[in-house]
Parts: C-alpha cells; structure tokens; sequence
C-alpha cells in the first residue's frame, strides 16, 4: 500500500470519527479487505494511545516549558551577538529524540501486543446445542456463517436482531473483531450481563479486544479478575497476565 498525505488524512479523519457517515461506511468496507491499511490504521491507533498517555503528556509539557524559557532568554538578548545559539540546538536535539522514543515506543508496544493477540486469539466455537436446536431458519444461516468464518454477514445479520441473548453477542463481538470494527466488540462483550456462564468468556475476549486496540492496561485487570474467577480460563488468563507483565 502506498503511504500518501491523502490516505493518511483518511486515517486520521476515521480515528477522529469527523468523516462523513458514507465515507466511515466505505473505509471500513476497505480496512476489511485491505489487511495493510488496517495494520496502518493500528499503527495510527497506537500513536494516538501513545501520545496520550500521562506520562508522555508530562513530558511534553517539560519540553513546552524548556522551549518557552529559551525563547525568553533570546527575546531578551536578541541585541546581544554572544545569543544563545547553544540552548536552541539542545532544544532542538530534545525535541528530535523525543519524537524518536515516542515513535520507537508505539512501534514496539504495537508490535508486543500484536504478537500476543495473535498467539492468543481465537474465535469463540459454535457449541453444539446451538447447531442443532434452531428451528429458525435466519438463525440456522447465522451460525453457518459464524462457522466458516463469514463474519461480514454475521454482523449485519445479528445487528438486525432484536434482544440479543449473551451467546449471540459473544459471537456478534467474534465477529466485530474479525472485521476490524473493534469499538464495537467493545460493546459487545461488555453488553453480556454477569450472571450468566458466559460472563467469564466475556471478559476474556474483552482483554484480547483491548490487546488488538494496542491498550494493554485495560486488560490487565480483566485478566486478574478472570484468574480470580477461576473458571475455564484462568491458565490463558496467567500466561498471558504473565506475558503482558514482563513487557511494562
């Protein structure tokens, strides 16, 4: 894919939701069948995680403060030759490296979250009781779809059904995935009530959804309240606590 100020403007316009509706409609027709523009899209997401994190907003706000008094000293010596042409190069130097680190810290932290996502994912299986114990021939051709990996169709099949039980929803947030609408797997799985024996399950796809959005820090605490759950994915829910923790 070629890296142009047009598809980058497109970017930036989708992840700042101030495109019109028709082009998000065709962007994300797109993202979905261009696996390159999606990645660029990530590595976009990830920069705009990147540079709002705290920590960074505080050091930017340094160099803002750095950058403000050198500009105050050369306003006040500006008649003087001997100016201080030494504290502007450092100041420029900061500024460069800083732009260096952040970019090199959201390549590495897209990359690690990325790989563990991949090692992890998996799409949740169609259980047997719901192959066979659908009479309804719309819900027959939903978890056909769902289980030869059609999720484009299950998504729009599933948005049109009213009163989602938490097994649609688990795989209506698979699908989301799938098709690199991850806000809305967000919702998905966060829209399975916790009294059910698909909360756990939930919670699981939650996390690796936060891994894919590159915000590791959202699924932390998931991860150590499935492990406290102590059900079915506890071991994933370790390794990968484990794995995700010798990162930070």
């Amino acid at each position: 894919m070629e890296r142009t100020p047009e598809i980058f403007d497109k970017i930036e316009g989708y992840l700042s939701h101030t495109l019109p509706e028709e082009e998000i409609i065709a962007f994300e027709k797109e993202l979905a069948a261009n696996p390159e523009l999606h990645e660029e899209v990530e590595k976009h997401r990830a920069l705009h995680k990147t540079l709002s994190d705290q920590d960074t907003l505080d050091f930017k706000e340094k160099l803002m403060q750095i950058s403000t008094t050198i500009k105050e000293e050369q306003d006040t010596t500006s008649t003087s030759i001997s100016a201080p042409y030494w504290k502007i190069a450092a100041s420029i130097a900061i500024l460069l490296g800083v732009g260096m680190l952040l970019w090199y810290t959201y390549i590495n932290s897209f990359n690690n979250t990325q790989d563990l996502y991949g090692a992890y994912y998996e799409p949740f299986p169609v259980e047997d009781a719901m192959r066979g114990n659908t009479n309804n021939e719309e819900m027959q051709n939903i978890v056909k779809n769902y289980a030869k990996g059609a999720y484009d169709s299950v998504a729009v099949m599933l948005e049109k059904q009213p009163n989602l039980d938490n097994q649609l929803r688990l795989y209506l947030g698979n699908s989301y995935l799938n098709i690199n609408q991850e806000e809305k797997a967000v919702s998905s799985f966060k829209d399975i009530n916790s009294n059910g024996k698909y909360y756990e399950v939930a919670k699981w796809y939650l996390s690796l959804t936060y891994l894919k959005l590159n915000t590791p820090k959202k699924s932390i605490p998931l991860l150590k309240e499935i492990i406290t759950y102590n059900g079915a994915y506890k071991d994933k829910a370790t390794k990968l606590l484990k794995a995700l923790e010798k990162n930070r």
